[in-house]
C-alpha cells in the first residue's frame, strides 16, 4: 500500500511539473511607488533628517521633543527602504537598479535606527552622532546621484527646520 500512494503521489507531481511547463510564464507587473523618489526624498527623507540633525544644537528637553524625534528617525528608517523601489521619475529605475544606491539606501535605514536609539535614550551626544552619519550618507549620495539641486525646489530651497537654525 505504501509504494502505490508513494507512486500515485510521483505520478501526480510529476503530471503538474510537466503542466505548469505548458503554461506561459505570467509578467509580473514591477512595483513602483506612485510618485518619484525625488518627491519622496524632499517630502519624507527631508522633511524626517533635518530635526534629526538639528537636534544636537536644540538640545531637546522634553518628552514631546524625544518622542518627535523618535517619531522622525522612525519615518526616515522607513523612508531609507522606501527609496529602493523605483518610482515615477525619469531615473528613478536606473538609480534602484545600482547596487551604491542601495547601500546607500540601507546605510540610511541604519543610521535612521540609530537614531531612533538615541531618542529612546534620550541622548543629546547619540542623536548628534546619528544626525552627523544622516548627512553624511546624504551628501555622500548626492555627490554620488544628484549634485545638482538637492529638491528641484519642490518645496523651496530650504526646509523650515533648517532655515530657521540659519537665521
Amino acid at each position: 500500500m505504501r509504494k502505490k500512494v508513494h507512486g500515485t503521489f510521483m505520478g501526480t507531481l510529476a503530471v503538474l511539473v510537466l503542466l505548469s511547463a505548458c503554461t506561459p510564464p505570467q509578467e509580473v507587473e514591477e512595483f513602483r511607488l506612485p510618485i518619484s523618489i525625488n518627491e519622496v526624498m524632499a517630502s519624507m527623507i527631508n522633511h524626517s533628517a533635518d530635526p534629526i540633525w538639528v537636534a544636537a544644537w536644540r538640545n531637546p528637553t522634553s518628552e514631546r521633543d524625544w518622542r518627535e524625534l523618535e517619531h522622525l528617525a522612525r519615518q526616515l528608517q522607513v523612508g531609507g527602504a522606501l527609496i529602493t523601489i523605483p518610482g515615477s521619475g525619469p531615473v528613478d529605475t536606473m538609480w534602484t537598479n545600482r547596487s551604491e544606491w542601495q547601500e546607500y539606501s540601507q546605510a540610511l535605514s541604519d543610521a535612521a535606527g540609530r537614531a531612533v536609539n538615541a531618542a529612546r535614550s534620550q541622548d543629546v551626544e547619540l542623536i548628534a552622532r546619528a544626525g552627523d552619519e544622516i548627512v553624511d550618507i546624504c551628501e555622500g549620495c548626492h555627490i554620488d546621484f544628484k549634485p545638482d539641486l538637492p529638491t528641484m525646489n519642490i518645496y523651496g530651497e530650504l526646509s523650515p527646520t533648517a532655515d530657521s537654525v540659519n537665521n
